[in-house]
Parts: C-alpha cells; structure tokens; sequence
C-alpha cells in the first residue's frame, strides 16, 4: 500500500490528466510494494539515479509554486509558458 503523500504527489503531477493519474498510482503501488529493496540496494551502488529523481521532484516542485502564484495572480508570466505551469 503506498502512503497519503505519494497519492496525492502522484494526483499533482499528473496534472488533470486522468490516464497519467492511473498510471501513476499504479506505477506507485508496484514501486512500493514489490521493488522497494530491490530499489534501495541498487540506488545504493548508483547514486547518480537518486539525484536524477531529486532533480524531477525539485521540477514538479517549482512547477505548482509557480503554478499556485500564477492562479493567486501574485505572478505574471507569459501567455506562452503558462502550458507548463
């Protein structure tokens, strides 16, 4: 079972596209519940994939600051960028 904060990690990055949502939970499920330690030992012996991950997740990250500051109007961006916030 994967916990409250993967789902809703998984809900916000998928952007309101329903299929992305699915999949990633499933995508989630799988992760957590079968390869956990397989995982863990091999990030371990390739530490470079940890910081590929920590790279998505600052993304993903910026993009809702950004998008929530854009929907509160604190921030004007151009009409051209905001497809990715």
């Amino acid at each position: 079972m994967i916990s409250f904060d993967n789902v809703i990690g998984v809900v916000a990055a998928a952007k309101g596209y329903f299929g992305f949502m699915i999949f990633g939970l499933i995508l989630s499920v799988v992760l957590t519940g079968a390869l956990a330690t397989y995982m863990a030992s091999y990030i371990q012996r390739h530490i470079w994939i940890a910081y590929v991950g920590l790279v998505f997740i600052l993304i993903v990250g910026l993009q809702l600051v950004i998008g929530g500051l854009v929907d509160l109007e604190i921030l004007n961006i151009n009409e051209e960028f905001k497809k990715y916030f």
